[in-house]
């Protein structure tokens, strides 16, 4: 039987996907492994690209890949294991709309993808998946990447993992987007000629520069907190959000 070498971090999105891809990349790092991809896609068909093409394939056992994904996959994916989260759908709807710059509407439609990915993920097996709750990772960033790396059967101390939660702290994230901007918007200005894959180009509106190193970008990171929700949406929202998640609400303890 060959050993699982392909992590995948498979979620809704704006539930915390790229902080867990960079941290479980941190984590085999830390040990010693060579970790692929080496330049971080922008979507989804390239992750399931070098699935196929390398990582089903590979021999070298020193080598791993993760994938981050907002797709739901199968239940039984060779060499696999999943990673996935949930949040609270009213603080993500908020922080979809101002990342995505949608209106209300398109930013519930995709919040709902939360019930979707709950329903198909909940029965798993537990050796193959993890889910961890957004409001954790916010909370207490070292006993979730404790969490993560005992889930990939990876033995890092407390001390490693607090270096881990260091590195992807708010605060170094965002000294990682703000260079990356800083370097695209020099090369505007000298008008020199700027990598496709240093920018992400959601409409005419919404152009963000990219790290290629992390798959942070432009945006990735408020200050806003869990539950700020309730100075972001207004009364009718909130009821919206609440009837249409009522029963998922209560099932994954939120009221």
């Amino acid at each position: 039987m060959q050993r699982v070498n392909t992590v995948w971090i498979s979620t809704p999105p704006r539930t915390g996907s790229m902080w867990i891809f960079n941290v479980a990349r941190e984590i085999y790092k830390t040990l010693g492994f060579n970790v692929e991809p080496s330049i971080v896609p922008q979507n989804d068909s390239e992750m399931f690209e070098i699935y196929h093409d390398r990582a089903i394939n590979e021999l070298n056992n020193n080598i791993k890949f993760i994938l981050k994904i907002h797709t739901p996959l199968k239940p039984d994916l060779a060499r696999s294991k999943i990673i996935t989260t949930i949040r609270d759908p009213r603080d993500m709807c908020v922080s979809f709309r101002e990342f995505m710059k949608t209106n209300f509407n398109q930013s519930l439609n995709a919040t709902k993808s939360l019930i979707n990915f709950s329903k198909i993920y909940k029965n798993f097996d537990k050796n193959y998946i993890l889910i961890l709750k957004y409001e954790n990772i916010e909370k207490n960033p070292i006993e979730m990447i404790l969490k993560i790396s005992e889930f990939l059967n990876e033995n890092i101390n407390y001390d490693q993992a607090f270096e881990i939660s260091k590195k992807f702290s708010k605060k170094n994230v965002i000294e990682i987007i703000n260079k990356k901007n800083k370097e695209i918007k020099e090369k505007i200005l000298k008008k020199s000629k700027i990598d496709k894959k240093d920018i992400v180009i959601i409409s005419n509106e919404n152009i963000r520069s990219y790290d290629k190193n992390t798959g942070f970008q432009t945006g990735h990171i408020s200050q806003r907190k869990s539950g700020d929700w309730k100075k972001k949406l207004s009364s009718e929202e909130i009821e919206i959000i609440n009837s249409q998640f009522k029963d998922w609400l209560i099932e994954f303890e939120y009221i």
